[in-house]
């Protein structure tokens, strides 16, 4: 990578390195950091414990096996405290005694993640098992001590707000009998609940005895906010429904639209100090672009308009795109300048936070022959959205406008995915780090997601800031990619494909992963490569189509299943499946040879029935032929580029589907590109071009 370009992505803010997956080998395949078979049990049995925990059961045989398991293990020592704990409190007997231990969990003493959650559970429990225990009191006594009622006081954020609540609930009920100690918690929860401005839950307002205090300010403050809020959006909602109703009714006609839209709009106005407003403008956001759908473009513009001044974060940039694209679609390029213009978004194109809102300006600056401003706007999003559909087809863009652009080299083989040493050294990964990634083998392999992500957080908040000041502050960022990917590689391991990129994705949205060859190596893995390459053999259809069509499908899991009955790595209906083999019952689905074998023959039926056309096919296997054959004459048009229809498409689930589907090709195709100096345009087109549609 020469230095002008170096200087170009430092200025944008992208740090570019180089390093391949293997180089993270040695590391991985380490003696230290394999798991034993004796963790592994180690692991089960403690998500069981936690499980009994929150259930407020213990089993006491569980409890010391795990306990005596976690001595011996370095791996899982630090849970050792937390067991013991509980082992404590399972055999406390007497009241006084309940409370003395459990006062330790009246203030928050952790500060990492997991032991900030199991000191919580540890406190719930204790809490729970007082309750409990001074209620037996009671029974015995008839009288509320002064120890249990100081107890209560200093525990009602909890009892009224947290987790132990509806133990606190089942307690003041089974008081409902005993006038005296039902007065005096009556008179703590009254003075807590005022005090600090909060409603307690209906189940404890029905038996405690109210009075003025309580009364007013559940006047003041309502059972529940989002209660009261939901009455009104429901109503909201049955207005958007009207709505619909209008637009689809045989007697359609602008004028009756306008009108549903007019007391619509008036409702969100006259009621938005008592509606969720981000959900109600998304809502008619929908709404607007069903209405330009239908042919009521002037109205449509209208709704946008209004939604756009509303100026919310949460629709923003989408109502700004599809107002825009009520100019783009018609070809009104002049339109769509003055309204960006309108808007300020020309001038602020580069802080725009949506890759598409960013990439369709650079267009109309295309479009209407200012060349500089595209070419800056597209090469911005190659290096803020490299990963984005819309970073690949600005590259496309630049092969155009700009040939000899340093970032059309970008993605290649000499670019941004060269290999390169990695930072990272196993002599620095001290003890503590390297159990909790050990750890992190034994959340992923048992698929415990929670546990996994407690334990990610561990890594990064805690175990990454003390490994980092071991290195010079020039490389630190290259130690921490490093990092995050042996995380995600680990998590992989287990074929938790989903969980690796989620992760991945979340630590990309905060720029502390590089974009190099090893995160795309992780990002797009080839399972089932020789699967589809045999099942492919005698067949023209690309097995990376196939391949990027089963990553966004299944995610690479055999046993995925949708709400909708979908099955197996290509997400096949069951009815498909026995149309296309007879003899196939449900349960084959989940045999990746099987399904890979049905799923490619339906695809190539597609393939056949759409003459190729990669939109089409992927849009019919995402919403079904019959919704595409209606597409095709209501919104795609044979004239337009394939950049056009794909925006077109009128479901936001397809036309998201198809737009990741193209990228996944891409980027599975430059991995596979073995040529290591890929420059020339012509040569790079290849990679775009999959003979299916992405050429134009």
């Amino acid at each position: 990578m020469n230095f002008f370009r170096t200087i170009i992505l430092t200025t944008l803010g992208l740090s570019v390195a180089h390093a391949s997956t293997g180089a993270y080998d040695n590391i991985l395949n380490s003696e230290k950091l394999q798991l034993s078979r004796a963790d592994h049990i180690i692991a089960e049995h403690m998500v069981n414990m936690v499980k009994f925990t929150e259930k407020g059961y213990i089993n006491q045989e569980i409890l010391t096996k795990v306990l005596n398991e976690s001595e011996k293990s370095k791996n899982f020592a630090f849970f050792v405290p937390w067991l013991k704990s509980i082992q404590h409190i399972s055999k406390i007997n007497g009241t006084s005694d309940f409370i003395t231990y459990c006062r330790q969990y009246t203030t928050r003493k952790e500060t990492l993640p997991f032991e900030r959650v199991l000191e919580r559970l540890a406190g719930n429990y204790c809490r729970e098992r007082t309750l409990e225990s001074i209620g037996r009191d009671i029974d015995k006594t008839k009288t509320l001590s002064d120890e249990a009622t100081l107890f209560i006081q200093e525990n009602l954020k909890f009892f009224l707000t947290k987790k132990n609540k509806k133990n606190f609930a089942y307690f003041v009920q089974s008081q409902s009998d005993k006038p005296e100690i039902l007065k005096k918690l009556s008179q703590e929860v009254t003075t807590y609940s005022v005090r600090h401005e909060i409603v307690p839950s209906q189940e404890v307002l029905q038996d405690i005895l109210i009075n003025e205090q309580i009364t007013k300010l559940i006047q003041d403050k309502g059972f529940n906010p989002l209660q009261h809020q939901n009455v009104f959006y429901a109503e909201y909602g049955k207005l958007i429904e009207l709505g619909y109703k209008a637009i689809d009714s045989k007697d359609a006609n602008e004028k009756k639209i306008k009108d549903h839209y007019h007391f619509l709009k008036n409702y969100l106005e006259l009621n938005q100090d008592h509606l969720p407003v981000g959900l109600c403008l998304t809502r008619m956001n929908d709404f607007a672009k069903s209405v330009f759908r239908n042919g009521y473009k002037d109205l449509s513009r209208d709704i946008f308009k209004f939604i756009v001044k509303k100026n919310n974060k949460e629709i923003q940039e989408d109502a700004l795109f599809f107002y825009l694209w009520t100019y783009l679609s018609l070809n009104e390029f002049k339109d769509a300048q003055k309204l960006a213009n309108q808007f300020n978004l020309i001038k602020k194109s580069t802080s725009i936070v949506d890759p598409r809102l960013k990439f369709w300006i650079a267009y109309i600056h295309e479009e209407l022959n200012e060349k500089s401003d595209a070419i800056a706007l597209y090469e911005n999003i190659i290096v803020n959205h490299p990963l984005s559909y819309y970073g690949i087809m600005s590259t496309k863009k630049l092969q155009v406008l700009k040939p000899d652009s340093q970032f059309i080299s970008f993605y290649t083989t000499n670019g941004a995915i060269a290999q390169a040493p990695v930072g990272l050294e196993l002599k620095n990964l001290d003890d503590d780090h390297i159990s909790s990634l050990i750890r992190l083998k034994a959340w992923s392999k048992i698929d415990n997601a929670r546990f996994l992500k407690l334990e990610l957080k561990r890594l990064n908040n805690h175990s990454m800031p003390a490994l980092l000041v071991k290195y010079p502050t020039d490389k630190q960022q290259l130690v921490k990619s490093d990092l995050h990917l042996i995380n995600a590689k680990i998590i992989q391991t287990s074929q938790n494909y989903l969980g690796t990129f989620r992760y991945l994705y979340e630590v990309l949205d905060k720029k502390e992963v590089l974009f190099n060859r090893s995160l795309l190596e992780v990002l797009y893995p080839k399972p089932y490569i020789e699967v589809l390459s045999k099942a492919l053999k005698k067949d023209p259809l690309d097995p990376i189509v196939v391949l990027s069509l089963i990553r966004q499908e299944s995610v690479f899991n055999p046993l995925a299943r949708s709400p909708v009955g979908a099955r197996g790595l290509m997400q096949l209906m069951p009815a498909t499946a026995r149309r296309l083999k007879r003899s196939v019952r449900d349960k084959h689905l989940v045999n990746p040879e099987i399904n890979i074998e049905l799923g490619t023959k339906y695809f190539k039926g597609l393939v056949k029935r759409y003459d190729g056309n990669l939109v089409y096919v992927l849009s019919a296997y995402n919403a079904g032929e019959s919704r595409v054959e209606r597409w095709k004459n209501l919104y795609f048009d044979t004239d337009a580029t394939i950049l056009k229809n794909i925006e077109a498409i009128p479901f936001l689930e397809t036309r998201n589907y198809v737009k990741l589907i193209f990228r996944n090709i891409f980027f599975y195709k430059l991995l596979i590109n073995e040529k290591q100096d890929v420059v020339d345009p012509r040569e790079l087109n290849q990679i775009f071009d999959v003979k299916l549609g992405f050429n134009k």
